[in-house]
C-alpha cells in the first residue's frame, strides 16, 4: 500500500516538475501561463465538379479528393472544412481517411442537386469533419438572401447556400465547427454574423471555429461582422465580430496582402485584416476563424495544388487556459 501511495505521489508531482523546468529554461516566464493546447484546422475548396477544374466528380488518383486525403494524413487536423464537394466524394473521403489511419466523422449539406458530374444524385455541397465523434446531429441553416441559380440538364435550380455546424470535442473540450460557402450577396454573411451573435444558438462559453470559401475580401463590409478587430487606414468598418482569423498575424501580408485586404502600415499593429491570397485570381476569400474568447496564437499556411483553383488552407490556434 505504501509503495502505491509513493508511486501516485510521484506521478502527481510530474506536471509541477515540468512547469519548474520550463520556468528555469525561460520557456515560460514566472507568473505567465504555459501555452494552451493546439487546435489544427484544414479548409479547402476542392473544386470537386466545377467545369473549370479537371476533377469532374471523380475520387481517384490525380483528383483533389485523393490529394485531400493524402494531406489530411500528413497534417493530422482536428477539424476539416470542405467546399464544392459531391455527396459521393464526401462518402469516398470518409472511407479514404479510414484507410489512411486518420478517421474523421463528417456531416454533409447539399447546396443543389443539379450537377451531372456528381453522379446519380447530382448532389453538390459542403462538408465538415471532426477527428473526434460528433456529439449531436449537425445542423444546416440556409441563408434567407439568395437569388443565385445553377443551370444544367435543361433546368435551373436555386442554390441553397448556408452554414453547416457540427458539435464535437477537441482535446476534451466542447467545440462547434461551422463551414460555409457563401456567395457574393453581402446579406448572407450579415446573417451569419447575426447567428453567431445569438447566445441561444451559440452559447458564449462554447468555442466556435468557422471556416469556408466566403467569396468576400477582408476589407469588405460583411467581414466586419466576423472579425473582432479593425486595423489599417483602409478599414472604415467598425468590427462587430467574435473571431480572430488564422492569417491575421502574419506580418508578411500586412502591407502586401491579397487584393482587397486591409493595408496595415503602423509597425505597432499586431494583427491585420489581411492574409495570403487563397484563390487563383489573387484574392483572399477563404477563411478559418476561431472565437477570440477561447483561442489565441493564430497561424495560417497555404499551399497550392493543381487540382483546384483554391489553395489548401491550414490553421492552428491555441486554446486559452
Amino acid at each position: 500500500m505504501r509503495r502505491r501511495y509513493q508511486l501516485a505521489l510521484a506521478l502527481a508531482l510530474v506536471p509541477l516538475a515540468l512547469v519548474g523546468l520550463l520556468l528555469r529554461s525561460g520557456t515560460v516566464k514566472e507568473g505567465a501561463q504555459p501555452p494552451g493546447e493546439l487546435l489544427r484546422v484544414l479548409e479547402w475548396n476542392i473544386c470537386g465538379a466545377a467545369q473549370n477544374c479537371s476533377n469532374r466528380g471523380s475520387t481517384g488518383v490525380g483528383t483533389s479528393l485523393a490529394r485531400l486525403a493524402e494531406q489530411v494524413q500528413f497534417r493530422t487536423p482536428d477539424l476539416l472544412s470542405v467546399n464544392e464537394i459531391c455527396h459521393a466524394q464526401f462518402v469516398a473521403l470518409q472511407a479514404l481517411l479510414s484507410v489512411r489511419g486518420w478517421r474523421m466523422e463528417g456531416a454533409y449539406a447539399q447546396m443543389h442537386d443539379n450537377v451531372p458530374a456528381c453522379g446519380s444524385d447530382s448532389s453538390y455541397g459542403l462538408a465538415v469533419f471532426s477527428r473526434e465523434p460528433l456529439t449531436a446531429p449537425a445542423q444546416y441553416r440556409p441563408f434567407a438572401s439568395t437569388s443565385e441559380e445553377y443551370v444544367a440538364q435543361g433546368r435551373a435550380e436555386r442554390v441553397r447556400r448556408g452554414v453547416l455546424c457540427a458539435p464535437t470535442t477537441v482535446k476534451f473540450r466542447r467545440v462547434v465547427l461551422c463551414g460555409a460557402h457563401s456567395g457574393t450577396e453581402p446579406d448572407q454573411l450579415v446573417q451569419a454574423q447575426e447567428w453567431f451573435a445569438d447566445a441561444e444558438l451559440f452559447p458564449p462559453d462554447v468555442p466556435v471555429v468557422f471556416a469556408g470559401d466566403l467569396n468576400q475580401q477582408p476589407n469588405e463590409a460583411p467581414l466586419a461582422g466576423l472579425y473582432s478587430h479593425t486595423r489599417g487606414e483602409k478599414d472604415t468598418y467598425e468590427p462587430r465580430g467574435r473571431f480572430i482569423e488564422a492569417d491575421e498575424s502574419d506580418r508578411e501580408w500586412f502591407r502586401q496582402g491579397a487584393a482587397g485586404g486591409v493595408r496595415c502600415d503602423d509597425p505597432g499593429v499586431a494583427r491585420c485584416r489581411n492574409g495570403a491570397p487563397t484563390a487563383d485570381d489573387g484574392r483572399k476569400i477563404d477563411y478559418i476563424f476561431a472565437t477570440e474568447a477561447h483561442f489565441n496564437s493564430p497561424t495560417g499556411r497555404t499551399e497550392d495544388f493543381p487540382e483546384s483553383d483554391h489553395v489548401l488552407y491550414e490553421a492552428s490556434f491555441r486554446f486559452l487556459r
